[in-house]
């Protein structure tokens, strides 16, 4: 079955105002649902009947970068590599985007709505690579990677070290991969249930 008309009026003009919502921060303008409409060529109070608040705006605004940056979930170290590479990159060319999402209250909530599939996502990728970790050190590692794949991460190497997405992505992964060679060594360093109670048995022995 195809579009009905009605649905294909609405996706025109979701994709007037959001196409509205990236000419107005790619161009340093406020956004205002007033800056929208007169760019989108859309009436305010439709607008508002799209995105009831700054908050929606912001989410449809982060669903169609992730889409621009062919956003997925890395289940290795090489798959997060390349998915740095491509992000961070991405990153530099939506940067006044990117920028908004990060730093506007409503930005941060948008991003934060997808925050549980992040997590596990990460969990998983830590779960392949260092496989035995103890609950704590598997959450922990998960939470460095997730971070350090993140837009967080390419701000931070822009603003304090002038990084480019290229020079940013690879710093991120020289870290990640550091962080799971750390987990992999933390995990044979550690003794199992086993270890553990054969030489309490040991020691119990000697001191009898």
């Amino acid at each position: 079955m195809g579009t009905s008309l009605s649905e294909a009026r609405v996706e025109l003009v979701q994709q007037r105002v959001l196409a509205a919502v990236f000419k107005l921060l790619e161009g340093g303008e406020p956004l205002t649902f007033a800056n929208v409409a007169r760019v989108s060529s859309v009436p305010e109070r439709t607008c508002y009947r799209h995105f009831p608040t700054r908050e929606a705006l912001l989410a449809a605004v982060l669903d169609a970068t992730s889409q621009r940056l062919k956003l997925q979930r890395a289940t290795d170290f090489d798959g997060l590599a390349a998915l740095v590479r491509r992000l961070f990159r991405g990153f530099d060319e939506t940067a006044p985007v990117i920028r908004e999402l990060l730093l506007s209250p409503e930005g941060r909530n948008a991003r934060r709505a997808g925050n549980r599939e992040r997590q596990r996502a990460a969990l998983t990728l830590v779960a392949h690579e260092a496989p035995g970790l103890d609950a704590v050190s598997k959450r922990r590692v998960a939470a460095a990677l997730q971070v350090l794949a993140s837009a967080p991460a390419w701000q931070a190497f822009n603003d304090y070290w002038d990084f480019d997405g290229i020079e940013a992505g690879e710093a991120s992964i020289l870290a990640a991969q550091l962080v799971l060679e750390g987990a992999r060594a933390r995990r044979r360093s550690v003794p199992s249930r086993k270890t553990r109670a054969k030489s309490a048995r040991a020691a119990k022995e000697i001191r009898t």
